[in-house]
């Protein structure tokens, strides 16, 4: 079991919170080292209770894209010793059916929790309750074409789990659904039949006969279940939206060349993205947008021209020019203004729960990396003093990223690592060490601030980044 789970089970019971795992049992063992999803039943009369220890414990609660129901929630924690995330999913009532209506909310509070195994740390129903909770959801899956479909796509799933809890049982009658004793060994007696008619006739009938609880009509039932099927197909190949944070928040990783900001953008966002919704842009080096682009083509072999001089000993593009041109102001401006629009939408998809990870951000020190071009020039021309307040204009409306990561390094480090780079047109020598000789004290804008030693081994700056990130204040900040 993970710590993060050990601490998190220790608070729930000395608090006396109403809890078990009431369904998955064949798999919690892996559930509880940071594989796949850990069901849980919380009494819902404990719910606010719950939801403040789990957060105090480090969780978040997230949302699922595809699919929402009332009465069950998703959180997700960081394990710190194993950098693990978990996903914790729980229920407030026993809502199930169908695994994607899940179009039934039944009356089994007293049921689970009145004869619990308190023999571990995660309570777990009595024998008897998981028999019945196996035989309900089980026949109502099967009730229809489509949730055939799902059932058999989990059918290794299901069969392990019969397999783990069928020890000889003697049922009870089930009081709060009227399912007798007699009732309940049909169900299990069909179950191990081969015959499949028999299977979906019962399913019919223990449909027909909790139809009080049923959430949605048939009718209304129908009209979800095709939305949905279309919402999923959608994010399939489309959207490809995972869990949503409420909501989501904006991380740069900033620093100079060589520290390692694309290595560990690329890293987080692979770590993040096995489970939620993630975005990665790069604002030092913006795509142009509509109505950049024509110029920018002009600039790109412009600059192209100048880092050929650069080379050959004429002039240093990285050197800031005593008295630079009309073209370097306007390209400076164009510069901000696509900063600006990839920065505004970077909050605007965290507003919609992304978490969003920016290579590079803009400050607001003239001359410093990333930062405005145009210094100011009272003796220049009307063009290039428009051009200055145009562009201090837009880096000063620039919303800071939540979260800044400065990674630092020695110059030494930065140029070893810049030499082993397989990456056409990268820098030189000089140029890295004209590059720290200028931005060694660049700053850039940020709500929370960390200053990163890149120079450890990458794996614990991942780690390092990792927890920051999941553990900022910046997520209070946002909401």
């Amino acid at each position: 079991m993970l710590k993060i789970f050990h601490d998190l089970f220790t608070e729930l019971n000395s608090s006396e919170v109403s809890f078990c795992n009431w369904k998955g049992h064949s798999t919690v063992g892996s559930h509880l080292n940071g594989g796949g999803d850990l069901d849980l039943f919380v009494s819902l009369r404990h719910k606010t209770k719950f939801e403040k220890i789990i957060e105090d414990k480090g969780f978040k609660r997230v949302i699922s894209y595809q699919a929402n129901h009332d009465f069950i929630e998703h959180f997700y924690g960081l394990d710190k010793i194993t950098n693990k995330f978990v996903h914790v999913h729980v229920y407030f009532k026993i809502v199930t059916g169908e695994h994607i209506s899940k179009n039934y909310i039944l009356p089994l509070e007293h049921f689970i929790l009145t004869d619990l195994d308190n023999s571990s740390l995660l309570p777990k129903p009595s024998v008897i309750a998981q028999h019945v909770i196996f035989l309900i959801r089980y026949y109502l899956k099967i009730g229809s074409f489509y949730g055939f479909l799902q059932y058999q796509r989990e059918f290794k799933k299901y069969s392990d789990e019969w397999n783990y809890i069928n020890d000889n049982c003697d049922y009870k009658i089930v009081e709060e659904l009227d399912l007798s004793i007699e009732c309940l060994n049909e169900m299990t007696g069909v179950y191990k039949a081969p015959n499949f008619l028999r299977k979906l006739f019962l399913s019919r009938n223990l449909k027909r006969k909790l139809r009080n609880y049923k959430v949605r009509s048939h009718f209304l039932y129908q009209v979800y279940v095709f939305n949905n099927f279309v919402r999923r197909l959608l994010n399939k190949w489309f959207f490809k939206k995972k869990k949503l944070f409420i909501p989501g928040i904006v991380v740069a990783v900033c620093g100079l060349d060589g520290c390692g900001k694309s290595s560990l953008v690329s890293a987080l966002n692979d770590n993040f993205e096995e489970h939620f919704s993630v975005k990665t842009l790069h604002v030092g080096r913006p795509k142009s947008n509509i109505l950049t682009f024509s110029f920018n083509i002009f600039i790109y072999f412009y600059s192209l021209l100048k880092r050929k001089k650069s080379l050959n000993g004429e002039t240093n593009v990285f050197e800031a020019p005593k008295k630079i041109s009309i073209i370097y102001a306007i390209r400076s401006v164009l510069l901000a203004y696509d900063r600006k629009i990839v920065t505004t939408n970077a909050h605007k998809l965290s507003k919609k729960g992304y978490l969003v990870i920016c290579d590079r951000y803009p400050g607001l020190v003239v001359g410093k990396m990333d930062s405005p071009r145009i210094s100011l020039d009272s003796n220049r021309s009307l063009v290039y003093q428009l051009c200055y307040l145009i562009e201090q204009k837009l880096y000063k409306s620039i919303k800071q990223a939540n979260l800044i990561f400065h990674l630092q390094v020695p110059l030494e480090i930065a140029i070893f690592r810049n030499n082993k780079r397989k990456k056409n047109g990268k820098e030189t020598e000089n140029e890295l060490r004209d590059r720290f000789l200028i931005n060694s004290d660049a700053v850039f804008l940020g709500d929370n601030y960390h200053f990163f030693n890149a120079s450890k081994p990458f794996k614990a700056v991942l780690i390092e980044a990792t927890d920051a990130i999941w553990h900022s204040k910046a997520w209070d900040d946002t909401q």
